[in-house]
């Protein structure tokens, strides 16, 4: 039986890049995603019409909707988020409950799982606003430079 992974932020820049790879291995695939962000390019079309590749369009913020992706996951990368400086800048409050409150809804998804052995859950870029305003911030990023 092939293992089942699903990959929240599917659509965005790094989840698309991990499906690309998960589905070479032979990996069934489940992208969740609102597509607030991440596109339909020819990219993600090209991806999609692998049959065990899937995309369901979703909102992670209604736990309903996420308790309606399954319970078969061998695997979930938990990717999506509301992502954007000037939605963090605008409005923080907002952001950080919205993440929170889907990070819950797929830890509550996870236990519901009957076979899931790995939940990785990834923050966003957004963290790193504090480098740019009290450091200098040199690209390619050293791996020494202090973070804020």
């Amino acid at each position: 039986m092939t293992e089942r992974i699903l990959i929240t932020g599917g659509a965005g820049f790094i989840g698309f890049h991990i499906a690309k790879r998960l589905a070479c291995a032979g990996y069934e695939l489940c992208l969740a995603d609102n597509l607030s962000r991440g596109v339909q390019d020819v990219d993600l079309r090209k991806l999609l019409s692998n049959s065990k590749v899937s995309l369901v369009e979703t909102d992670l913020l209604n736990h309903n909707a996420v308790a309606r992706l399954g319970t078969d996951f061998h695997a979930i990368f938990h990717l999506a988020a509301i992502i954007g400086v000037r939605h963090v800048l605008k409005r923080p409050y907002d952001v950080l409950a919205h993440n929170t409150r889907m990070l819950d809804n797929v830890i509550a998804l996870a236990r519901c799982q009957t076979a899931c052995s790995r939940f990785l859950f990834a923050s966003t870029s957004e963290i790193y606003a504090g480098t740019l305003e009290h450091f200098d911030l040199v690209v390619p990023t050293p791996e020494h430079t202090p973070l804020a």
